[in-house]
């Protein structure tokens, strides 16, 4: 009996654990291209707490800029940056310029703008710079630095061979913004063809 009970108590226990994992699944938001400044919004608000997350918003900010052309593109970029770096119309400023037209290289083999960035959620030359919003960053931990005060992050690119240092500092309501990512922008492989 003693052993029925425990049991019981052990499938209880385990029961209990996979439905709050499951609640956190659901409540998880998930995008796709072309996506409203609302969605982008709802999305950075959970995951902007954690400095992987603020990344991750940044790349997809950036894929919806640059990719996409969505015309809040830049409003949803300028949510992850600090706000002396964002103008009276919700955009980033001018040191953010070349950020942009880095980002908007067209990279050889691509048919597209954007794969330096679609390189951060799991483009490869081989796979085209496919990416999808869904796929997490993949970060360095033996690189990168945590610190409350202010975290470096070393993010790999499927289209590099280094990771590239990003400058995150979490502000007062809880939410890491980006000061540095310029290493982020430099160039990936391009896509060799075989037509030759």
């Amino acid at each position: 009996m003693k052993k029925v009970c425990i049991f019981f108590m052990v499938g209880l226990f385990f029961l209990s654990f996979s439905i709050v994992l499951g609640a956190d699944e659901e409540n998880k938001l998930s995008l796709k291209p072309g996506i409203t400044f609302d969605e982008f919004k709802a999305y950075w608000e959970q995951e902007g707490t954690t400095p992987e997350g603020a990344v991750k918003c940044l790349i997809i900010a950036v894929l919806e800029t640059v990719k996409e052309g969505n015309k809040d593109g830049k409003k949803m970029w300028a949510l992850l940056l600090p706000k002396d770096h964002v103008t009276s119309t919700g955009e980033p400023d001018s040191r953010h310029r070349n950020a942009i037209n880095q980002f908007n290289r067209q990279i050889k083999g691509t048919n597209f703008k954007g794969a330096i960035a679609a390189s951060y959620l799991g483009g490869t030359p081989g796979n085209g710079y496919s990416c999808a919003y869904s796929n997490d960053i993949d970060v360095d931990e033996g690189q990168s630095i945590y610190d409350d005060d202010g975290t470096k992050l070393f993010v790999r690119s499927g289209g590099k061979d280094i990771a590239s240092p990003v400058l995150l500092k979490k502000n007062k309501d809880g939410y890491w913004k980006i000061f540095e990512y310029s290493s982020l922008y430099t160039g990936v492989k391009s896509i060799q063809t075989k037509d030759f």
